[in-house]
C-alpha cells in the first residue's frame, strides 16, 4: 500500500458546491450547512488509515457538534472496491456511529473540485460574518482538535500544516 500526500490548497479558497445522496437517504448539500465553522473529510470504507482515525474524527464530531458542521464524502469508484459501495457505506457509517452526514460522491466530481486525491483528506472551512466559508485547515486529521480551538479562537490556523496522507482515491 503506497501513501499518498494531499496536494496543498492555498488557504482561503472558497468551499465548492456539492449536493449529494447521503447514506441517511435524501441529498445534503454546501447550502444546509449552518456553522461558521465547517470540517469537510474525504473518506473510504476500506482504507486502514481512515479506519485509524474513524475513533479520533467521530468522537470530536461529537464534542463539537455545537459550534462545527461535519461531513463525510466518499469518492471512491465502488467497482475497484465494493467494500466503498454505497450499500456499504451506510454500513459504515452505523458501525461508525457517525452523527454527521456521510456523502456519496459517485462521479467524482465534488473530489476533483475540491482537489482531493487520498483518503483521509480534510479541508476546514470557516466564514466569518455574512462572508463565504475559506478553507482555513488543510491538514492532518491529528492536528484537527487544535485547528478547531484556533478557529474557534481567533479565526487563524496557528501552527504550520502538514499534508494530509493516506490511501489514493481510486478514480474511475
Amino acid at each position: 500500500m503506497v501513501l499518498l500526500n494531499s496536494e496543498q490548497t492555498p488557504l482561503g479558497t472558497e468551499i465548492k458546491n456539492f449536493d449529494l445522496p447521503n447514506v441517511d437517504g435524501g441529498n445534503f448539500a454546501n447550502k444546509d450547512l449552518s456553522k461558521d465553522i465547517v470540517v469537510i473529510v474525504f473518506i473510504c470504507n476500506h482504507c486502514p488509515y481512515v479506519h485509524e482515525v474513524m475513533p479520533e474524527l467521530t468522537e470530536l464530531a461529537r464534542q463539537e457538534k455545537s459550534e462545527v458542521d461535519f461531513v463525510a464524502i466518499s469518492s471512491n469508484d465502488p467497482d475497484y472496491r465494493e467494500e466503498d459501495s454505497f450499500e456499504n457505506m451506510k454500513i459504515f457509517a452505523r458501525e461508525n456511529g457517525f452523527s454527521f452526514p456521510y456523502l456519496f460522491d459517485e462521479s467524482q466530481a465534488v473530489a476533483r473540485d475540491f482537489g482531493a486525491v487520498c483518503t483521509p483528506e480534510l479541508f476546514t472551512y470557516i466564514r466569518k460574518g455574512d462572508s463565504e466559508y475559506k478553507l482555513a485547515y488543510h491538514g492532518k486529521v491529528e492536528m484537527l482538535g487544535q485547528a478547531l480551538q484556533d478557529l474557534k479562537n481567533s479565526g487563524e490556523v496557528s501552527f504550520e500544516q502538514l499534508p494530509s496522507c493516506g490511501c489514493s482515491i481510486k478514480w474511475k
